[in-house]
């Protein structure tokens, strides 16, 4: 063997000890790993009774088969080494006990095998722990003894309120009793009748999963009433209210409640209850403010684009409003305004995003007289003369059919004026729905195409956006491609792999495929670059965007089984977007090869925008170990660009331009 070395020049001998050198100290060192990607060592879980976790075993040898089990459940390893459960959970401190086995070679294994030793693998074992919290879901209190529970109220925080509004009152106690409550000074022995049995709801499982909720969830002892404020009562004092519990009067047997299933019903004792003759006190957890002297006044907008909700933190009453809008506040919850828009019509924002004008300072009061419309090549313009900037809404009603809603506004309409060489506008019509409400009704002659509000000083311009030359024809077009996340790598499959980086994947092949074709295409990044999320839209914007896509891969909420809820989506926002988004998804679907996951209305920060169509593709779910996968490998990406591309094409040429 000595003389045969001999033969061999130095640095090949070289190179040959120092590979065997390194190969050595590689299978000394390195050893096979569990990884868990999702969830965290300490996370809270917000799920019911099963959720999801997933993540990799780091393979040593190509050949080693991994046996795994995760809280005694078996469970497929990927041949990249990725997994993914749905298991059962418990509330409170809740453990993930994962253990992983296979039989593989050791460093010593070749030594034996070129001796003759014939012995199996040696087995190795893997094993780990992973502690979460889940939280412990609202139970019904037992029946023996008197007790209070949680508040349960729609919104948080103190209360300013005025005559006509209705102070609601909901709290947990024990089931079949007697409840009321009192408002100090105000008002006395106001009653509560307990609700039937309330199912706690979960909006990931009926949003992305199959909606249903366990019997074990539903609650009992659940009591409401409510106050009506009067115009004769005020207190600019805050007062916390006094919450009663007593047990249900002599003789009388509480049946109300059985309407759940008949395990239930089979499960409650109907006996009259035996608690003490006693009566137990509470006080509200917030305060409140009757017809305040320091109410109404007037705000003013500060923010560029404010939203205006129906609730504080709930639905959009209407987006965009520009800065110096004024409306009056006339009451508050925790954090939140309420604006009196009209005789009817009330909307709520964030106190941070105004700013309070002296008292006695009232929003705009403004008379329509007239208005009239410009043409222009690619838009047309409606011109409206205001006396302030009052708060708006734009209403879609259908392809053709747009409604401006103008707060604050009283009609004295005698002139519209059209611009004669325009063909866009079909027919203007104005109405005065309620006091302070003046709506401006628009048909096209064309389907909607985009649009855009603003302020120009004191007038109001509403602009209409043309179709593209040549719209049924993708060259010449300018669209915009989004791949979402960048600094925020987004979700995370088990093998490591980010969204952020399958998105701008996909994302590069497209525009690749659509400059192609003639397509004018803008990047919100072509790279790893941090772009935040409102910049993306205002790229659109910039760039006069006929269309918007934005590129994302999927995850779930807690507690949805990703094994039955998954596959391709698509979503929009206006419904001017809802064409490209049916003409999207089909061929989505076809190039995944993936369930359908959904067509959807989002609200989603990047589809807001008016001025364009717009759509969010959700292609494949970074947490399954199969799509993860297949999304690493260009062949897959370019399958989905290819079916982004037919179906943007699709778009344009089923366009309706003509009636």
């Amino acid at each position: 063997l000595l003389n045969r070395f001999r033969r061999w020049p130095l640095w090949l001998l070289a190179s040959f000890l120092m590979i065997a050198s390194v190969q050595s100290s590689l299978l000394a060192e390195e050893q096979p790993t569990i990884t868990v990607i999702y969830p965290k060592e300490g996370q809270v879980i917000q799920a019911i009774d099963s959720s999801f976790i997933f993540g990799n075993i780091k393979k040593v040898h190509k050949g080693d088969d991994w046996q795994l089990q995760i809280n005694e459940q078996s469970v497929s390893v990927h041949p990249d080494g990725g997994f993914l459960a749905f298991v059962p959970i418990e509330p409170g401190e809740f453990k993930f006990k994962i253990i992983a086995q296979t039989k593989s070679p050791d460093r010593d294994y070749h030594y034996r095998f070129k001796r003759g030793f014939r012995s199996d693998f040696p087995t190795t074992e893997l094993s780990m722990s992973l502690s979460v919290k889940v939280p412990v879901p609202l139970r019904s209190f037992s029946r023996d003894s008197l007790r209070f529970g949680d508040e349960q109220r729609i919104y948080e925080g103190d209360l300013v309120l005025s005559a006509g509004d209705q102070l609601r009152v909901s709290f947990q106690a024990t089931p079949g009793c007697r409840a009321w409550f009192s408002v100090p000074g105000i008002a006395d022995s106001i009653p509560m009748t307990e609700a039937d049995p309330k199912i706690q709801a979960y909006w990931g499982e009926s949003v992305f999963g199959v909606g249903a909720v366990p019997d074990s969830m539903r609650i009992r002892g659940i009591y409401t009433g409510f106050y009506d404020i009067p115009g004769t009562v005020q207190s600019d004092g805050s007062i916390r209210l006094k919450y009663y519990l007593a047990p249900p009067a002599k003789g009388q047997i509480i049946a109300r409640y059985f309407l759940g299933t008949q395990s239930e019903r089979d499960s409650i004792d109907l006996k009259p209850l035996t608690l003490p003759d006693t009566i137990i006190t509470d006080s509200s957890s917030y305060t409140v403010v009757m017809n305040s002297e320091n109410y109404p006044f007037t705000v003013r907008f500060t923010d560029s684009v404010q939203i205006v909700r129906y609730g504080p933190r709930k639905g959009y009453l209407s987006i965009f409003q520009p800065e110096g809008v004024e409306a009056l506040a006339v009451g508050r919850i925790g954090d939140w305004y309420k604006l009196q828009l009209s005789i009817g019509q009330y909307g709520w924002v964030h106190h941070e995003s105004v700013e309070r004008l002296p008292k006695g300072y009232l929003p705009p009061l403004s008379h329509l007289v007239t208005l009239r419309t410009y043409s222009y090549s690619d838009h047309l313009i409606i011109e409206i003369p205001l006396s302030g900037k009052h708060p708006f809404k734009v209403i879609e009603h259908d392809r053709r059919t747009v409604s401006i809603r103008l707060y604050g506004v009283t009609s004295d309409t005698d002139w519209i004026r059209y611009d004669a060489d325009d063909e866009l506008v079909d027919l203007i019509t104005w109405s005065q729905p309620e006091i302070g409400m003046y709506e401006l009704t628009l048909q096209l002659t064309q389907d909607i195409w985009g649009y855009d509000g603003y302020y120009e000083g004191n007038t109001f311009y509403f602009q209409f956006n043309r179709p593209p030359e040549n719209v049924h024809r993708l060259r010449g077009k300018t669209i915009v491609i989004d791949p979402g996340h960048s600094k925020d790598p987004g979700a995370i499959g088990p093998t490591g792999y980010t969204e952020a980086e399958a998105n701008l994947g996909i994302a590069l092949v497209l525009k690749k495929m659509l400059k192609k074709k003639g397509v004018n295409v803008v990047m919100t990044r072509s790279d790893a670059s941090d772009v935040p999320l409102y910049d993306r839209p205002a790229i659109a914007k910039e760039h006069d965007a006929d269309l918007f896509i934005s590129i994302h891969n999927n995850a779930l909420p807690d507690g949805v089984n990703p094994f039955v809820n998954n596959g391709s989506s698509t979503y929009y926002y206006h419904p001017h977007s809802l064409d490209l988004a049916r003409a999207i998804h089909p061929e989505l679907i076809k190039a995944t090869g993936l369930d359908d996951h959904g067509l959807y209305h989002g609200n989603l920060a990047v589809l807001r925008s008016t001025q364009y169509p717009a759509v969010l593709v959700e292609c494949a779910f970074m947490m399954i170990p199969e799509q993860e996968a297949k999304l690493k490998t260009g062949r897959f990406r370019y399958r989905i660009a290819k079916g982004l591309c037919k179906g943007i094409e699709n778009f344009f040429k089923g366009y309706n331009r003509e009636r």
